[in-house]
């Protein structure tokens, strides 16, 4: 069983006027599907945290593989969680809309990156991983072999949401949130992710980068 630890490397900004604090569904989405497959899977939200108690807890978890999530706005957190969990871990993964647009620029930090929806191509990469096999057997993932930079055929999108488990919310910070919720609005709140993807296309929105769809999982 392979411990893996996942990282959203959100802090909040000194100078914040946001009153927008939502968890990050997309990496909990991951961290469920590893879980179901028998993984050991850990999650640091950092969204409450200072750089020094996040390090602190990453490395507590000795984790074999990391995945770190990354946007624009996140990019030097990203990096910085890199450098520090380089030594420890065997196998470092980027994923999220940057190294999706941009793979390249990435694998100067990271061992792979995974393009586009994560939860069956971290599946594959960590079936890869254990058994030794050539990372060229997984579907959605840029990695370098010697100088070379090879882009594995891109991975289809999941047809059926509703085969996704729900959300790792246990591995959240939920109180913080709730705590959150209620001082800027008056109650605690909450997000659900019906869909994926949009059915428009405006220029400004990464859902083009990955590719337009737009799938919905079933009411029930």
């Amino acid at each position: 069983m392979t411990s893996v630890l996942l990282i959203y490397p959100f802090f909040i900004p000194r100078r914040d006027r946001s009153v927008f604090r939502f968890p990050p569904l997309g990496i909990s989405y991951i961290a469920a599907s590893l879980q179901k497959a028998g993984h050991d899977a850990h999650l640091i939200d950092c969204t409450f945290l200072d750089r020094k108690e996040a390090l602190k807890k990453a490395l507590a978890v000795k984790a074999d593989v990391v995945g770190i999530y990354c946007m624009v706005t996140m990019l030097d957190e990203c990096l910085w969680f890199a450098e520090q969990l380089r030594a420890q871990s065997q196998l470092l993964v980027a994923g999220g809309p940057l190294p999706t647009c941009d793979p390249e620029p990435f694998l100067e930090h990271f061992d792979v990156v995974v393009r586009g929806e994560g939860e069956q191509t971290m599946l594959e990469l960590l079936r890869a991983y254990e058994g030794a096999a050539d990372l060229n057997t997984v579907a959605g993932i840029v990695y370098k072999k010697e100088a070379d930079l090879i882009f594995t055929p891109e991975r289809s999108f999941a047809k059926n949401l509703d085969r996704i488990p729900f959300p790792a919310r246990e591995l959240l910070p939920n109180e913080s949130y709730i705590r959150f919720g209620r001082k800027k609005y008056g109650y605690s709140i909450t997000t659900v992710m019906s869909t994926r993807g949009c059915p428009f296309r405006c220029e400004f929105c990464s859902n083009v980068v990955f590719g337009g769809s737009y799938r919905e999982r079933s009411p029930e």
